[in-house]
């Protein structure tokens, strides 16, 4: 016979979805979603759902480790934690919970009834673990170092005693989609993952001034999007090339070059917003941190969109941005020199302009269709940890 798992599953709980109302469960059928296709593959039919909760079934206490890792990016779970069964008697209680423990350490016992018809409380259990301290190797304290878990159903108990916290937020795809513009800065990784933990599946739009998509496959690029791409792995991109544009803006003065592609970033994203079912634009603007993100540079650039735009860093400053993004794993690759399409460095950028002055200067520099003629030179497809997959849009 195989030698029996350390563990033999991970309870899996979610918080802010229980706030959900008649449409609860397809918030919860879209969290198995998105943990399956982040799961190993030979897990996914092993997760089921148990009420107020789910379980992954596992073969191995091997096997542990690669679904926590997993399950650790994934939005929509509130705590996880490896698991065994135990029988809802005492003596099958504290016959596992020793399995836990070494001798001497103080544990605070933290049992929770799902099942409510059963003989003991919690109350009940407590005591019966302080009364049977001889037969137990560790110490039960109210002030316990560590805690033992014990939840019980109405067939099994399931106990644990390592939690761990997770993302919280909304399972992606349940706030619909939206096209998240991924500039190679430090800000607007940022602004994704915030974007993707209130649910919205994002169609990511990179703006690149290499002359082939082959010399954007060799750039930091490709790490930013694996960095995002664990914590929603079907994620589609537009790379659309900015050279039209470039030739473009040579017939304004300099000064209007960042308003200029600050427009023509817009209307890219709304043009491809309406190809994707996409009702959100999210970017990572931060109110007054550069020229083209004052008050009215921001309104004028984004006059004419006829979708929302999220701006999740709107109130952070730099220093919370880096922080942030450090506590993500993405600042050193952010940092990487690139070639950047957004980084245009005007001498005396123009840091007010109105909506109908920048309109006038748009058409001026005959700009209306370069959006359109750029998305007709982009790749477009999903994302496949290394290129661009074409492929037709869902």
């Amino acid at each position: 016979m195989p030698e029996k798992p350390e563990y033999d599953g991970i309870v899996i709980h979610f918080g802010e979805l229980w706030l959900k109302g008649r449409n609860r469960h397809d918030f919860i059928n879209a969290l198995m979603r998105n943990i399956r296709l982040a799961l190993p593959g030979e897990y996914a039919d092993r997760l089921e759902k148990m009420r107020d909760r789910l379980m992954l079934n596992v073969r191995s206490s091997e096997d542990v480790g690669a679904c926590m890792d997993a399950l650790s990016n994934i939005f929509g779970i509130s705590w996880f934690a490896p698991f065994r069964k135990s029988g809802t008697d005492m003596d099958s209680m504290i016959s596992m919970a020793n399995s836990f423990f070494s001798n001497g350490e103080n544990v605070k016992i933290e049992p929770h009834r799902s099942y409510k018809m059963g003989q003991m409380t919690s109350k009940d259990i407590v005591s019966n673990f302080i009364k049977r301290q001889a037969e137990l190797k560790f110490v039960p304290e109210k002030l316990g170092d560590k805690k033992l878990y014990i939840d019980v159903l109405e067939d099994f108990c399931i106990v644990h005693s390592k939690k761990r916290i997770g993302l919280g937020g909304l399972p992606v795809g349940t706030s619909g989609k939206a096209v998240v513009l991924l500039s190679g800065g430090i800000d607007s990784p940022v602004a994704a993952y915030y974007a993707l933990k209130r649910g919205l599946e994002p169609v990511y739009l990179h703006f690149y001034a290499y002359g082939t998509i082959e010399e954007f496959y060799g750039t930091k690029m490709p790490k930013i999007l694996n960095s995002l791409l664990k914590y929603y792995p079907r994620a589609r991109v537009y790379a659309v090339p900015v050279h039209l544009f470039q030739i473009s803006a040579m017939k304004e003065q300099q000064k209007y070059e960042v308003v200029l592609f600050k427009k023509f970033i817009y209307e890219t994203a709304h043009i491809i917003s309406e190809r994707e079912n996409a009702k959100v634009i999210v970017t990572g603007e931060s109110l007054g941190q550069v020229s083209s993100q004052t008050a009215e540079n921001l309104a004028a650039t984004s006059q004419g969109i006829r979708c929302l735009i999220f701006r999740p860093l709107l109130g952070f400053d730099k220093q919370e941005i880096i922080t942030k993004s450090k506590e993500l794993g993405m600042y050193d690759i952010s940092i990487m020199p690139y070639k950047d399409a957004c980084s245009l460095r005007s001498r005396n950028p123009v840091t007010r302009i109105s909506p109908s002055a920048l309109e006038s200067i748009y058409s001026r520099a005959g700009m209306e269709q370069i959006p359109r003629q750029s998305i007709e030179k982009a790749s477009v497809g999903f994302w496949n940890g290394k290129s661009i997959e074409r492929g037709p849009s869902q």
